[in-house]
């Protein structure tokens, strides 16, 4: 455990899962040039810590942060993630408490995840593992089953603002776009919002782009790919728990899904005899096909900030659950 704490007005600690050790020390090298400082933990779980009592403002980065961890920080007002996701912290929980939860929107991040998963659609629609092998092994004829973008059916599951980025990326490529979201709340030009069992039934691809928590755990699952018709491609770029992972191998070895793309497993590394492994039809990427060097060059600063802005009492507007926390006053 890396440890390191000067006096600070918010009692600030800094949690984070020892391979990310880099990036926790480059928050609080941005702190301190903000005349803050912060404890910094290099741990797996919290209870690794001996003492967090006076913590009032928690940066944790892929560290779980629920009800038994909360306990044992009675003075805790605010949760960061230093990214966009943050489903290791129990969000209901922190608003039952009356505790805000934050995370990093740098620009880059979300457009580099747009990009990636643009990228990945791509990939599948043109078959690029399989038109560089033609190279790599000295095939010669090209079987042509390569596919272009143009007038594709894009379902996309989630209304972030990733989905506007990639959204706003291909709105000349012709394509027609169809979003599945709870949070939808206006009509948007060129885009349709249906209910899931449509999205499915009516999609050439799938892009899964929404956030992990109980509703969507699993949505995707046996039922749904039933659904799809024969060929249908997924990306996932999201979080691998949102798809039945033994029904989305069930679905690509069946035909039923022509072929995916997944940056997210629901155990992380994806181990190495993971059934997903052995499928041809399938691009496999671990969970940083969107991570840019861009947005790690401005994310500690953006962080720094939101953390300075709730050591000063403020509330910044990343804040997820802020309309629950109004709620309670």
């Amino acid at each position: 455990m890396n440890t390191s704490q000067t006096q600070n007005s918010a009692r600030i600690a800094v949690a984070t899962i020892p391979r990310a050790a880099g990036l926790a020390a480059g928050i609080i090298a941005a702190l301190r040039e903000h005349g803050l400082d912060a404890a910094q933990y290099d741990v797996n779980r919290l209870d690794e810590v001996a003492d967090m009592s006076e913590v009032e403002v928690l940066l944790s980065i892929g560290v779980l942060c629920r009800a038994q961890e909360m306990d044992r920080m009675p003075r805790l007002r605010a949760i960061v993630s230093p990214v966009l996701g943050f489903d290791w912290i129990d969000a209901d929980e922190a608003t039952r408490r009356g505790i805000a939860v934050c995370n990093t929107e740098a620009a880059e991040n979300r457009e580099g995840m747009a990009e990636s998963t643009i990228m990945l659609l791509l990939a599948l629609l043109y078959r690029l593992q399989d038109t560089e092998a033609l190279l790599r092994t000295n095939a010669g004829a090209d079987p042509i089953k390569r596919h272009i973008l143009k007038g594709r059916t894009l379902g996309i599951i989630g209304w972030g603002g990733i989905t506007r980025e990639v959204i706003a990326r291909l709105a000349a490529w012709g394509c027609h776009f169809i979003v599945h979201s709870r949070s939808a709340s206006a009509p948007v030009p060129g885009v349709s919002f249906v209910p899931l069992d449509e999205l499915l039934a009516r999609a050439d691809a799938i892009l899964v782009l929404t956030s992990l928590n109980p509703a969507t755990r699993h949505m995707l699952g046996r039922e749904q790919f039933a659904m799809v018709r024969p060929g249908t491609l997924l990306v996932n770029t999201a979080r691998g728990a949102i798809i039945d992972e033994a029904a989305l191998v069930e679905a690509l070895k069946s035909g039923q899904l022509g072929a995916a793309a997944i940056d997210v497993f629901e155990k992380e590394p994806c181990p190495p005899d993971h059934p997903l492994r052995e499928l041809p039809n399938v691009i496999l990427t671990p969970h940083c096909i969107g991570h840019n060097e861009e947005a790690k060059e401005a994310g500690p600063g953006l962080t720094a900030g939101i953390l300075k802005t709730l050591a000063e009492g403020g509330m910044p507007d990343s804040c997820r659950n802020a309309e629950a926390l109004a709620r309670r006053d």
